[in-house]
């Protein structure tokens, strides 16, 4: 009898186990699907050149909130290019001839300081890499690069005449997009070997991408968008045509291109998508913008 009885406890104690681990794994798994699927959330960023803020949204068009950053802050100073890596958002306030500043935020838009670096000349395109911050002031004369922490700021890192407002990094070179001359440079990574016209003729404004061995340009007077390959053959003006307003800036992860309509000075108000194959053009992807101009995707970088 002692025996069944203690079997029966077993059994009990047995059971309750049994439910316990059922009742963690039912709050774990949520849990944890939720937690990836957050971390797994990709977005766009984009600045609104007419109020100085940054707006964002995800890659799928969801969640879009125009003061992303601006709001709270009186401005984030953004007023042009714009990048990301893993942990902050990067933006050139250039404004027409006046500006010297590059603003950094974490991603999650606090912590915003729209004076990280000082000192250039009306910087337009930034770009970084796991080392380095790279951009170039389209009224000076060259690419800037300083230390991922702001410091050893260098403000002729690369000399590249006026007019180059675009920069992008691969692990091996830097590009840039020239409006005045309608060509895209390129350098290696460490400044040296220079080429001015590496592709000329490209018809590039001051917008450039690289995804997936290929360069993406602006092009046809901010109405195109154009693409090469990386070693600088097949060059292609018209990948992209008859958009409206006026495209300055490109960013592309491994699915879309995504671009800001600046329309005529300002009055653009729509954020742009296609696929990576030039098909799918939907020019009104997200609407509700005060002048995008700059714009970034998380991942977006080679």
């Amino acid at each position: 009898m002692k025996k069944t009885m203690h079997r029966l406890r077993e059994k009990h104690i047995l059971g309750k186990t049994i439910l316990a681990v059922f009742a963690l794994c039912a709050w774990v798994v949520p849990s944890h699907a939720q937690s990836v699927m957050q971390k797994a959330t990709q977005y766009v960023y984009w600045t609104n050149n007419n109020n100085g803020s940054i707006g964002r949204a995800t890659t799928t068009g969801t969640g879009v909130d125009q003061s992303f950053i601006g709001s709270q802050t009186g401005g984030a100073g953004g007023g042009a290019g714009m990048t990301v890596d893993a942990n902050y958002i990067y933006w050139t306030g250039a404004n027409g001839g006046s500006a010297t500043n590059i603003g950094r935020a974490n991603l999650d838009g606090t912590g915003a300081n729209e004076d990280f670096i000082t000192g250039a000349v009306n910087p337009c395109g930034v770009a970084v890499n796991t080392s380095f911050i790279y951009w170039a002031g389209d009224l000076g004369a060259s690419i800037g690069r300083a230390n991922l922490n702001g410091s050893g700021v260098n403000q002729d890192f690369i000399e590249t005449g006026n007019g180059v407002c675009g920069v992008a990094v691969t692990k091996t070179h830097i590009y840039w997009a020239n409006y005045e001359t309608a060509s895209i440079g390129r350098a290696t990574i460490n400044g040296t070997d220079v080429n001015l016209n590496f592709i000329s003729g490209a018809g590039s404004g001051s917008g450039i991408a690289i995804q997936g061995g290929y360069i993406y340009f602006t092009s046809n007077g901010g109405t195109g968008i154009g693409r090469a390959k990386l070693n600088g053959t097949d060059v292609n003006p018209n990948f992209i045509t008859g958009l409206n307003g006026e495209i300055a800036f490109l960013a592309v992860d491994s699915k879309y291109i995504f671009w800001a309509d600046w329309g005529d000075r300002g009055s653009g108000t729509t954020i742009g998508r296609a696929n990576l194959d030039g098909s799918g053009v939907n020019q009104s992807f997200i609407t509700g913008t005060n002048g995008g101009f700059g714009i970034a995707v998380t991942k977006g970088n080679p």
